[in-house]
């Protein structure tokens, strides 16, 4: 857990910097002033926490605490108070599907899960179904080698479908525990793409229904990434997000709004290049992450 709080706190840098810093400068103060409380929405706004999130949280704060609580801990308060409850789980199965437009990480997720479950003793198979960008299989071979897990590619054929369609079929018969399938990006206004992906999951559906749908968002991209979210929801079903390029972003509030509105669970971040920076998601360390609350919390104070 401490390294996943440590990773997490990393990762969120450029958040919380802005966010701690202005409650720093609350410190002493019983009550906010509406100067004070047009700050802190302005600065939550760019985080990316959402117009609803901050709502409810600037309604929290405006009301006065005689317990003189650090106002980094009663937005830490806040936050879990309203996602408790809200954070539903899922359970990743054998055959793992990424998707997601152009540039946010697919192929570079698809090979820090391929680390992280061969890093756990499972036997993971890797499958380059990004069929349309000629690096992209050259990458995930070489992913591949580094963390010697095996690999299911077919240069000679243009059609995505019939690549997971082998890459299930020689996963399931080697027996293996994890069969991670890269798809190509594609926008979500294009319908043809659209379509190919739905066919793509059909395929793997004829072989074994354990199948979990893990949308990539790069944090970068803020709300859109719930608009990518709810487009793609309507052609395939969504299980979860790999929330990528935490590290660069200070906009990494965007967790929140998507467990909230999408009620889709973030699982994995992407805190950095390493085959090791894809992490967990842990509810507790995000908002520590994001507050820059330290150590333990206790709720019952």
């Amino acid at each position: 857990m401490f390294k996943f709080l440590k990773k997490t706190v990393a990762g969120l840098t450029k958040t919380r910097q802005r966010i701690a810093n202005t409650f720093l400068g609350f410190a002493g103060k019983k009550y906010l002033s509406p100067e004070d409380l047009d700050r802190l929405e302005e600065i939550l706004l760019q985080a990316d926490l959402g117009w609803e999130v901050v709502d409810k949280v600037i309604e929290d704060l405006r009301v006065p605490d005689d317990k003189n609580k650090d106002w980094s801990l009663r937005f830490f308060e806040s936050m879990k108070k309203m996602l408790d409850g809200n954070i539903s789980s899922i359970q990743e199965y054998e055959v793992i599907l990424l998707v997601g437009i152009n540039g946010t990480g697919k192929t570079t997720s698809a090979a820090k899960l391929a680390g992280y479950f061969a890093k756990n003793g499972e036997k993971v198979l890797l499958v380059a179904a990004d069929t349309y960008r000629a690096a992209a299989v050259a990458q995930i071979r070489e992913w591949s080698r580094k963390l010697n897990v095996d690999l299911v590619a077919n240069e000679g054929t243009s059609d995505p479908a019939a690549v997971v369609f082998d890459g299930i079929k020689a996963g399931i018969s080697r027996k293996m525990d994890r069969i991670i399938v890269d798809t190509a990006g594609r926008l979500h206004t294009s319908k043809n793409l659209m379509q190919e992906l739905e066919k793509i999951y059909r395929v793997a559906q004829k072989i074994t229904d354990k199948i979990t749908v893990f949308i990539t968002i790069d944090a970068n991209t803020g709300q859109n990434g719930l608009t990518q979210a709810r487009e793609f929801h309507k052609s395939l079903p969504l299980d979860a997000v790999i929330l990528t390029k935490m590290d660069g972003t200070a906009r990494g509030g965007i967790a929140i709004p998507i467990m909230l509105e999408l009620k889709l669970p973030v699982s994995y971040l992407g805190v950095g290049e390493q085959v090791d920076d894809l992490i967990q998601f842990d509810l507790d360390s995000y908002l520590k992450g994001l507050s820059g609350i330290e150590g333990d919390v206790n709720l019952g104070e």
